[in-house]
């Protein structure tokens, strides 16, 4: 007999009760799927670009701050540093790269960060350029910028295009636009897959002269105008690479006691932000996750319990036309495992399709760039240990269907 044929005639014929056990085992692989997925790819996108940098100076504030409000553009600044501690930091032998990183506005939600042309030239881990243009050049005169890919392709601005900047680092309505500074397009990089690709990139000439201008429009309104600029120029934060690693701790302290702001390790900052905010989260569905599937498998184990005992008669029949006890067992364990795999298999598309479809959104809300249909070792261990569950809920009702006397059930049932 065709014991595959018989499960799958079986199954199909309960489509209910079928379709609400697939429902819940797919539905927990599918968060189990989701959640590993997006461990994994916001893991490596924050900690590839926190490696870039070994270390950010900025103003008095917390260092966490610092990095997502500078390298990440996910907070707002606590300060600025003089400009001249980057050109000290910049001469500095222990120091490879230096940039200076002025923030103050935005263009459709996107920051415009004033920095240098040298920028740029930042290389990889590896050694290779970390920035690669795809259309124009590096800016060269004060209100030129260049888009991050994401920029370019929500704005459809292309090389040539002006545009004006508006006051702050998030869009909000009614915020003073400075139309008086028109900013012209003459680049646009290559995607980096990192929050870089939601960023413009302009000079730090015309940040200070943007906001010069309000600061003496400020001081007009209030009767105490000036025609000269206040203070030393000013900078949010400087990003440094290090001729080594190891430097990064005693140059930061160095820079603690010798300026009046802080120092932060990227990489310090982000794993201390997984540890303390985001894994408790992600085991914390995790959990949830596992709860749903051990909750199906005990489905499947109840449906096939059930199943056995509306089928004792027919059961009792295969038995005496000749079935053998292992046939009838294997029978049961077929279709707990037609259930599993299936409803596996559906929870795996479910999640990664699911993740594809939001890829896009992620994308353009927080510049995190996700493979979605790619899998790790934790997912192929996560989907083995449910397969195991779904099969010894599968083996319990098999078991029972083994033992049972098929003269019993004709004589009960009569």
């Amino acid at each position: 007999m065709n014991l595959l044929f018989m499960a799958w005639r079986y199954l199909g014929s309960r489509i209910s009760v079928t379709g609400l056990t697939l429902s819940g085992i797919a539905l927990g692989a599918a968060l189990v799927c989701s959640v590993l997925v997006l461990k994994r790819e916001s893991e490596t996108a924050f900690s590839r670009e926190a490696a870039l940098f070994d270390l950010i100076a900025g103003g008095k504030g917390g260092a966490l701050q610092l990095v997502l409000s500078c390298i990440y553009h996910l907070d707002a600044p606590s300060g600025n540093i003089p400009y001249t501690d980057y050109e000290r930091l910049r001469r500095d032998s222990r120091v490879q790269w230096a940039a200076p990183v002025g923030l103050g506005d935005n263009y459709r939600g996107f920051r415009i960060i004033g920095t240098e042309e040298h920028f740029f030239e930042l290389a990889d881990r590896e050694g290779k350029a970390f920035f690669r243009f795809v259309e124009g050049r590096a800016f060269q005169d004060r209100f030129e910028v260049v888009l991050g890919s994401e920029v370019a392709r929500a704005t459809g601005l292309v090389v040539g295009d002006r545009f004006a900047g508006t006051h702050g680092l998030v869009d909000v309505a009614g915020s003073q636009v400075h139309d008086d500074f028109p900013y012209t397009v003459c680049g646009i990089l290559a995607p980096t897959e990192t929050t870089q690709d939601r960023a413009i990139f302009g000079t730090l000439e015309s940040v200070w002269e943007i906001h010069e201008k309000e600061d003496r429009l400020h001081s007009a309104i209030q009767g105490t105008a000036t025609l000269q600029r206040k203070g030393p120029r000013e900078t949010t934060a400087v990003l440094l690479r290090l001729e080594a690693p190891g430097l990064r701790l005693r140059l930061a302290d160095e820079i603690r006691k010798h300026t009046g702001g802080v120092a932060a390790v990227p990489i310090n900052e982000v794993l201390r932000l997984y540890q303390g905010i985001v894994s408790p989260m992600q085991k914390a569905l995790l959990a949830v996750a596992a709860a749903v599937v051990i909750v199906s498998c005990l489905t499947v184990l109840a449906t096939l319990l059930q199943s056995g005992e509306r089928r004792r008669r027919d059961i009792a029949i295969l038995r005496a036309l000749g079935a053998r006890p292992i046939e009838v067992a294997a029978l049961m364990l077929i279709e707990g495992l037609l259930l599993c795999v299936l409803g596996l298999g559906f929870g795996w598309l479910l999640g990664h399709g699911g993740l594809s479809i939001a890829a896009n959104w992620l994308r353009e809300s927080s510049g995190l760039v996700i493979s979605t249909w790619r899998v790790d070792s934790a997912e192929i261990a996560a989907f083995g240990l449910m397969g195991a569950c779904c099969l010894v809920a599968s083996i319990v009702p098999s078991i029972a269907a083994y033992r049972r006397t098929p003269l019993e059930d004709l004589t009960l049932d009569s």
